[in-house]
């Protein structure tokens, strides 16, 4: 089943079945007939292929309409609460509403959110741009309300749409966890994680919590995402990432976030074998300044780092900023520049005899390396097995939090 093609209003109509203790008084308060509630029931167990009612007499859960029971009130939620959100439920109560929009509308509507344009959107998804644009206008009327603005550079999403499309991305989150849960009942483990990698993260703590996870997990499908600290939090604010690994923001985290401290990092200052700076016994801020430095992009915890470390005064202005860990190192190997980093994130240069790092004398630097999720997510059994072997592999490091 493609969650992207979930019947929100079948779901609710089947959690109307077990919260009411029957098909008919589901039916009464859906003002619908009995049959037609029985044959959406029926079109959500052929959509799981699996049966999520045990009929006869009064209906009880399956152990996989249990899941659906659960899983569905969550989509159901974050629905509601995106169209609240987005100013959708003045007018019309929320079964209504959910009543009128569906899967494929609300998956043209998360896609052209997220990639920007119709044609990027229809490209992505695999669909014929007039589909789109008609999935789009059908969503728009089933809501009353114009979701899309024109603007001197074409037609862009409004901000009620983007607040919908997070939300909705969230609600098929939901869905995709439960048929992994499902799954697991008859002992597969079909499910995926996408965990988004930051720079030490994805130097030694993810890779080996992955080969290990994968080692008994072989079905489990896992994407390792790099990027953008600001890019991969978007994904995981919309349930395209499931969790971070790499520095934590602490205050500067956004609000829906939840941060869980692994361990403290100590930063060094790195340098090329054979470095001027090499010969020096008592690196200090002084000697630090008559350099060129490789400086972290501005507002990531790294650059707040190196910017403390010439307080009180401004850091040095010959700089290359740079974000790619793997240029950085190049620029180290080929130059006199400096960098402030962690010892953990050169471990290979260091063994090669290519880089070394040197402490700064009187200080020591540190950062917190953690997790970040969401703070209302709730993982399968199978991730919350590799969040704890990311745990783990921290720990075996003896890179254990001071807390």
């Amino acid at each position: 089943m493609n969650e992207n093609h979930v019947n929100f209003w079948h779901i609710q109509l089947f959690r109307g079945v077990m919260t009411t203790g029957g098909f008919a008084e589901a039916a009464r308060q859906a003002g619908l007939t009995q049959p037609a509630v029985s044959n959406a029931v029926s079109a959500l167990e052929k959509a799981f292929g699996a049966p999520l009612l045990a009929r006869g007499g009064r209906p009880a859960f399956t152990d996989k309409g249990s899941v659906l029971m659960e899983r569905g009130r969550r989509a159901l939620d974050l629905l509601t609460a995106g169209l609240r959100e987005a100013g959708q439920m003045n007018a019309r109560s929320s079964v209504q509403v959910v009543r009128a929009i569906s899967g494929p509308r609300l998956r043209a509507l998360v896609a052209i959110v997220k990639f920007g344009s119709f044609a990027e959107a229809a490209r992505a998804i695999g669909v014929a741009r007039p589909t789109l644009h008609r999935a789009a206008r059908d969503l728009e009327r089933s809501l009353g309300r114009d979701l899309f603005e024109r603007t001197s550079h074409g037609v862009r999403p409004s901000r009620q749409a983007e607040v919908l499309a997070r939300y909705a991305s969230l609600a098929f989150a939901e869905i995709r966890q439960a048929r992994a849960e499902m799954a697991a009942f008859g002992g597969q483990d079909a499910g995926s994680t996408v965990i988004g990698a930051m720079p030490l993260g994805r130097s030694f703590i993810i890779p080996a919590a992955v080969q290990e996870f994968t080692a008994t997990n072989p079905r489990h499908r896992i994407s390792i995402l790099e990027g953008a600290y600001e890019n991969l939090v978007a994904g995981l604010r919309r349930g395209d990432v499931d969790f971070l690994v790499g520095a934590l923001r602490g205050d500067h985290a956004a609000s829906d976030l939840e941060e869980t401290k692994l361990f403290d990092d100590a930063l060094s200052i790195v340098m090329r074998v054979g470095h001027p700076a090499t010969g020096t016994v008592r690196l200090t801020r002084q000697t630090l300044r008559k350099f060129s430095w490789i400086a972290p992009r501005p507002e990531s915890p790294l650059r707040r780092s190196f910017e403390a470390l010439f307080s009180p005064s401004q850091p040095p202005q010959d700089i290359v900023e740079c974000n790619s860990l793997s240029a950085a190192r190049v620029i180290l190997m080929r130059s006199d520049r400096l960098m402030l980093l962690s010892d953990v994130q050169i471990r290979f240069e260091k063994e090669a005899g290519a880089l070394v790092s040197r402490p700064l004398a009187g200080a020591s630097m540190l950062r917190p390396i953690g997790l970040t999720t969401r703070k209302d997510w709730r993982p399968t059994r199978e991730q919350q097995r590799l969040v704890d072997l990311v745990a783990a592999e921290a720990a075996a490091r003896n890179l254990v939090s001071s807390n």
